[in-house]
């Protein structure tokens, strides 16, 4: 189930990413066509609005399995591994839970925007009901890869074999930045 949650991942954070080259292309054709014909799309604002939230929440996963997201762990690197192992969990229990009330409160921004029809108040009328719906997709994919992290933990915290919590969870090495930018070069055509 896992492989499947990271593979739907790396499809929305690509998708993500070319509505985010979208946004750029459509910004700029807006600041062309407003400074050389004094003419403007309208609704370069709203779409791109949408596409940043949406790729924001479509990215979250992606970015959790490559372990790419920012964390503070000057001290956590100092603390012994049993202790590292129960924070890691720590951390992604309060995540779970943030992550929880963010979703049951996209899910019901949602589902109200469905149930009264409501829709944008510029020139597009767009029915609310789709993107929010895609952010709101991509926060539950976000909950979910998190609750079956925490599946695949607790049985190894029982078992104590808290390496292996840590390899799960530890942020990346610069090292394993490093080797990761190699390959990228290498694969380069």
């Amino acid at each position: 189930m896992q492989k499947l949650i990271e593979r739907i991942s790396y499809l929305m954070c690509a998708i993500a990413g070319w509505g985010f080259i979208a946004c750029a292309v459509l910004i700029g054709v807006e600041v062309l066509l407003r400074n050389t014909f004094g003419i403007s799309l309208q609704s370069t604002t709203e779409l791109s609005g949408y596409a940043l939230a949406f790729g924001i929440s479509w990215g979250l996963a992606q970015t959790f399995i490559t372990r790419g997201h920012v964390r503070i762990d000057v001290i956590l690197n100092r603390m012994p591994l049993k202790a590292r192992a129960v924070l890691h969990l720590v951390a992604l229990a309060t995540l779970g839970t943030f992550v929880g009330f963010l979703s049951y409160g996209a899910i019901a921004l949602t589902q109200e925007s469905w149930d009264f029809g409501s829709t944008d108040i510029s020139l597009l009328r767009t029915p609310l009901v789709i993107p929010q719906g895609l952010w709101t997709f991509g926060i539950l994919m976000f909950l979910l890869l998190i609750v079956l992290l925490f599946v695949e933990a607790i049985p190894l915290l029982l078992r104590g074999d808290f390496e292996a919590i840590d390899k799960l969870f530890r942020p990346r090495t610069y090292e394993e930045e490093a080797q990761e930018a190699l390959d990228a070069v290498k694969s380069t055509p």
